[in-house]
């Protein structure tokens, strides 16, 4: 590091209280000093000419940290995740305040450039074997010689059969004509057919013999040749893992007590036997980058806020200028070790936001209830959170036999809710959503006004292994996903939809809203995909399935609180 990366505030913060706590990164709201650091970043990303990134093509995650130096000086750390890089232009350096990456790859280049010379050697050698001519001479010969032995054996095979054939008609006649003047002929005949049937059988054995040396001296030499090529593969791929584990090893995290670990530790504590491998790039996210600044020059963290900027990305969802949490799935190992000794606000994520709400019951019988479940409300117990819907329905019929759930809805989404008593209802009533009988229909009320009154939107959604529970769009390995949509009102910039899943993937309705492919505009309140709100204006509000037990049809209608 050139410099302490330390950048003043350029406003007035005598006004704000510091934060008892640090910022829990998972999930949280910006404290104001926070706030105060990403607008003046913003501001300068805005109006900065020298640093040539197109972020209309190319968005990035942008990160402060407020912290507070050794003078007492309350100033903010800033880091974007990854590296800026662009293939068609030569982009000038960025700005040299943001603060630099955990793993040097200078660095990287001078302590691995042996082992690297070693490969590209060893990659050489490997695809000079693999594209000899005596090799490929050979491997052609061998596929040929194989399939040239199945067609000839197979020929006479057939051949056999039609001989076998014929002797057993001619044997057959001669049976029927004989007398006894011709006995002797017979056996004669019978013992010259015997003779044919045997020399056949040497004829194809000598033939099968002669094809299985063919084939076994031709695959004795293609293996001398894969033998040695598997050799150097064998060697480059023990150089490669090596230098995959020396990478690790290099790549370091300290904390504020100064205790220094590497990537190779973290993950290897999780799996002891086997080095678990970390998400690619989670040493280039910002907070871990931040913290490793901070603490190098003794600053104290005091707030973290993070926001994108730039375009989205096609496969996920962000939006410009949006507030995010840290990625769990990316930094836990790393930033559990960094923030060691640090004291964090308490998680919102364990709190129970559905005390007390009340459950409104809309049907219930022998068998079945219908429920109006409010926002932020579990459908089903959690790791960290006891009340759900599922807890209450059982505390309300403890003597029911069924698994009660058959659908769900997100915690933050609102509306109606079927639960079952006995297994055979619920069975009954699973089938009808697996075969997509039962008719739903959701509101949702959308930040933006969007062109169209109708249409339907068919978006393949996957999880977002690196950024979980988040979705994304993937037309590669996503499952199919289909909602239709209709407008019914719009007012104040936003717009009020009817939407109609035909199919039930997890964040279907907020990412098929959200998407760039889709309406190209969140619900409101949606934190994860937009932007948050007092609740995600997402209701469940119509309901039409046949009883499990009567068959009759019924429907079911509450009314959106938005």
């Amino acid at each position: 590091m050139t410099h302490s990366k330390f950048t003043p505030f350029s406003s007035q913060t005598d006004s704000y209280a510091l934060p008892e706590r640090f910022t829990f990164p998972y999930y949280y709201a910006p404290h104001p000093l926070a706030s105060l650091a990403m607008a003046e970043l913003q501001d300068f990303l805005d109006n900065q000419q020298t640093w040539h990134h197109d972020f209309t093509k190319q968005g990035k995650m942008f990160a402060v940290l407020v912290v507070k130096n050794q003078q007492g000086e309350l100033g903010y750390l800033s880091s974007f995740a990854g590296t800026i890089t662009d293939s068609e232009n030569s982009l000038e350096q960025a700005p040299d305040f943001f603060v630099d990456a955990i793993f040097d790859k200078q660095a990287h280049h001078k302590l691995f450039s042996h082992q690297e010379s070693e490969i590209e050697s060893l990659k050489s050698r490997i695809s000079q074997l693999e594209s000899s001519p005596s090799f490929i001479a050979l491997t052609e010969k061998l596929s040929v010689s194989t399939v040239q032995s199945e067609q000839e054996i197979s020929a006479f095979q057939q051949s056999i059969a039609v001989a076998k054939k014929e002797r057993k008609q001619r044997r057959a006649q001669a049976e029927y004509l004989a007398d006894s003047s011709s006995t002797e002929k017979l056996a004669a005949l019978i013992a010259e057919l015997g003779n044919q049937s045997s020399r056949e059988k040497r004829d194809l054995k000598q033939l099968k013999q002669q094809w299985q040396q063919t084939i076994a001296d031709l695959t004795q030499q293609h293996n001398e040749y894969t033998h040695h090529i598997d050799l150097h593969k064998n060697q480059l791929n023990k150089l490669l893992k090596k230098i995959d584990i020396d990478t690790l090893k290099a790549t370091q995290f300290i904390n504020q007590s100064g205790v220094i670990k590497s990537l190779f530790e973290l993950f290897k504590q999780s799996v002891p036997e086997q080095a678990q491998t970390p998400i690619p790039y989670s040493s280039e996210q910002n907070l871990p980058k931040l913290l490793q600044t901070a603490f190098r020059f003794d600053y104290t963290p005091i707030a973290l806020g993070e926001f994108w900027w730039g375009s989205s990305p096609y496969e996920q969802v962000r939006q410009h200028k949006n507030l995010y949490p840290v990625c769990q799935s990316k930094c836990f190992e790393i930033l559990e070790h960094m923030l060691t000794g640090i004291n964090l606000d308490e998680s919102p994520l364990e709190q129970t936001p559905s005390y007390g709400k009340e459950l409104d019951i809309v049907y219930e019988d022998d068998v079945m209830v219908v429920v109006n479940k409010p926002a932020e409300f579990l459908s089903v117990s959690g790791k960290f959170i006891a009340d759900s819907v599922h807890a209450r329905i059982q505390a309300r019929y403890p003597s029911s036999t069924g698994p009660l759930i058959v659908h769900r809805l997100d915690m933050s989404t609102s509306g109606l809710l079927v639960l079952t008593l006995t297994p055979e209802t619920n069975k009954q009533v699973q089938k009808q959503f697996i075969e997509r009988t039962v008719e739903k229909r959701y509101t949702a009320l959308l930040e933006g006004n969007i062109d169209n009154d109708t249409g339907i939107i068919t978006l393949p959604l996957c999880g977002d292994m690196e950024d979980r529970p988040r979705q994304m769009v993937c037309h590669h390995k996503g499952r199919s996903a289909e909602t239709s949509y209709q407008v019914i009102a719009r007012a104040n910039n936003r717009t009020k939809v009817y939407l109609y899943p035909k199919t039930g993937r997890t964040h279907q309705l907020r990412v098929h809203c959200s998407h760039q492919a889709g309406l190209n505009t969140p619900i409101v309140g949606d934190d994860l995909y937009g932007f948050k709100a007092d609740r995600l204006h997402l209701h469940a509000g119509y309901l039409k399935l046949r009883h499990p037990v009567t068959n009759i049809e019924m429907e079911f209608e509450v009314d959106a609180e938005f």
